[in-house]
């Protein structure tokens, strides 16, 4: 029977080995049909209001999800619950919060078990959940599911790195006090193995009742026989223990969670394979990695990143059997150190903004992380440079690729004079979050960098109630981005009364009557309460968001900045003889000097 220990040992070239039955391909292992299947899934449906098959069908499907109470974040991640049977893996920074982020999952699914006898007497224990309670959580998760059935077993917390003292300090913090949160401290898997499958088929009798959810902190910790000799977190362990993981999994339907740990380049320690093998891998990001993304300046200087906010934390599904791969979740730690999802991003990143002023180097950006739609603050600053950034000056960044701001900037200087020599640019975006990262977001935020970069050096103030979308390309032109219906809506849902786009995708310049062209420049169009300025090049889109409008003047290659005079002065003189460039032999002597103060220094 599967409650024997080696019906889960590797037997064969297949991981799934000697799996069947309810949740296996059929008898003793065999195929199945998936019109079968379908049946199975039509009968545990329960349909009652005369639907298709087909809804009737993903119906059941919803059904069999079991959905996180007080976490919608993590419930839209994993594509509207816990699948049963399925295997996800989390990672990230060490101190980011995994182990906690997994805690609280489990002490909110443990709240959803049924009461057992020894936790039922008074006094001893919560009460059981309420159908009221779990009705109001669905209603207010994203996701529109059935009414969850409160007859779930315990949760099994197994820890390799903390006693159960440690861990029941830690869930006490939290506010977790459900007693159907089991702690476990082992790290040998197959006994674990055996234990839960035991509780499944046997009754075990340390487990009356299957477990609803296992979490495992940490995969590295782990050990299994299978493995031979090899020493826990290498290659071969952490093969051998997903894959006898893996088994159990798919035999006894119950969801398991593994933390994992990452190299210092971000990812997850051990094979690649490890990745492939699991349902879920979801990767939790924050600190540094959402805020300390600073470059090399272009005179030699590394920009150092500012931190941004340390309390946002990110997480992101980089491959979901079950959902969308796009989807993210967004957390705040709070100073009790519980992980509290924030619902409305852009409210969070916009709530120290000052929305009534019009403030220089100050751009609102509605951005696309995952397939959710929010909007940030990018903040820019140009100060000239106090010399030690060579003549271009440094380009220090916080929540954007350096490279992208490099590319924005010579594009502002090639095709509209518009210059950064001898000057530092430091730009930011508020609220910690690094812009970039999903493969839909691209360069959608490039626009309101370009602004706030412009708007700082020429002293223009940007528009407070305008928000900025699009990508900047190589001609100076304003790229399509993905989504743009999805961004409008969010920028009026702010509260923002004009947005500065591109040209709409896919359309054609049209001709007016008479065979000419429409006149080139910007075009509104108001629907919805909310004004849309629709631009063909990054130019237009600059005069449409500052207060005033950048001086230019019309050349061969097409519109230029125009410098504005400036008063002779005794300050001025010094500036432009220090902008004067120096002749080899002096920069010689100023590279020698500097040798020199290097060597005394020492």
């Amino acid at each position: 029977g599967f409650g024997k220990q080696d019906s889960f040992k590797k037997s064969g070239s297949s991981w799934l080995d000697g799996i069947s039955g309810e949740f296996g391909g059929g008898d003793g292992g065999g195929p199945v049909r998936v019109t079968d299947v379908y049946q199975e899934i039509f009968k545990d449906a329960n349909v009652q209001d005369g639907s298709s098959w087909e809804e009737a069908c993903l119906k059941g499907s919803r059904e069999q999800r079991t959905l996180v109470p007080d976490d919608p974040e993590m419930n839209a991640v994993l594509g509207g619950g816990l699948m049963p049977g399925s295997i996800s893996l989390v990672g990230g920074d060490p101190g980011v919060g995994k182990s906690t982020l997994l805690l609280q999952m489990a002490g909110s699914v443990a709240s959803m078990a049924e009461r057992s006898l020894q936790s039922q007497g008074i006094g001893m224990g919560p009460p059981k959940p309420s159908d009221a309670a779990s009705e109001s959580e669905a209603k207010s998760s994203k996701y529109v599911v059935p009414k969850q059935k409160q007859n779930g077993g315990p949760v099994l917390y197994i820890s390799g790195e903390e006693n159960a003292n440690q861990i029941a300090s830690r869930a006490l913090r939290l506010g977790i006090r459900d007693p159907e949160l089991l702690l476990w401290c082992e790290t040998d898997a197959d006994v674990i193995a055996d234990r839960v499958a035991n509780s499944v088929y046997d009754e075990d009798s340390t487990m009356s009742r299957p477990p609803s959810l296992v979490v495992i902190d940490s995969i590295q910790t782990m050990l299994c026989d299978t493995a031979g000799s090899s020493a826990a977190g290498g290659i071969t362990q952490v093969r051998e223990c997903v894959g006898l993981f893996l088994r159990l999994a798919k035999s006894t339907g119950v969801p398991i969670m593994l933390v994992g740990h990452v190299t210092k380049n971000g990812d997850v320690a051990g094979p690649r394979t490890v990745e492939h093998m699991v349902d879920c891998v979801l990767y939790l990001e924050g600190g540094h990695l959402l805020g300390g993304s600073g470059g090399a300046g272009a005179g030699g200087d590394s920009g150092g990143g500012g931190g941004g906010v340390s309390s946002l934390r990110v997480l992101r599904a980089a491959k979901n059997r079950f959902g969308s791969s796009e989807e993210v979740g967004v957390y705040e730690m709070s100073r009790g150190g519980r992980l509290v999802p924030i619902s409305d991003p852009s409210s969070f990143f916009l709530s120290t903004r000052q929305d009534s002023t019009d403030a220089e180097g100050c751009a609102i950006s509605v951005v696309l992380e995952g397939i959710r739609s929010m909007t940030v603050e990018v903040q820019a600053l140009v100060a000239w440079s106090a010399g030690s950034g060579g003549y271009s000056g440094r380009r220090i960044v916080d929540g954007i690729s350096n490279s992208r701001l490099l590319l924005i900037l010579a594009v502002l200087h090639k095709r509209y004079g518009i210059s950064f020599d001898r000057r530092d640019v430091y730009v930011n975006v508020v609220g910690g979050m690094q812009l970039g990262k999903g493969s839909k977001s691209g360069g959608g935020s490039d626009l309101a960098v370009a602004i706030a970069v412009v708007s700082s050096l020429v002293g223009i103030p940007v528009r407070s109630d305008t928000a900025f979308v699009g990508e900047v390309g190589l001609l100076g032109e304003l790229r399509p981005v993905h989504s743009l219906e999805k961004r409008i809506s969010e920028a009026r849902r702010m509260g923002f009364s004009r947005i500065v786009t591109p040209s709409s995708s896919g359309q054609k310049k049209t001709k007016r009557a008479g065979g000419k062209r429409s006149p080139p420049g910007p075009k509104e169009v108001s629907a919805g309460g909310i004004k849309q300025l629709m631009c063909d090049n990054v130019l237009d889109a600059i005069n449409c968001g500052l207060v005033d409008k950048l001086p230019t003047k019309q050349t061969r290659s097409g519109p230029q900045l125009i410098k504005p005079k400036r008063r002779s002065t005794n300050r001025d003189d010094s500036m432009k003889d220090r902008a004067k460039p120096f002749d080899i032999d002096e920069r010689e002597i100023i590279l020698d000097d500097e040798d020199d103060d290097s060597m005394k220094d020492r």
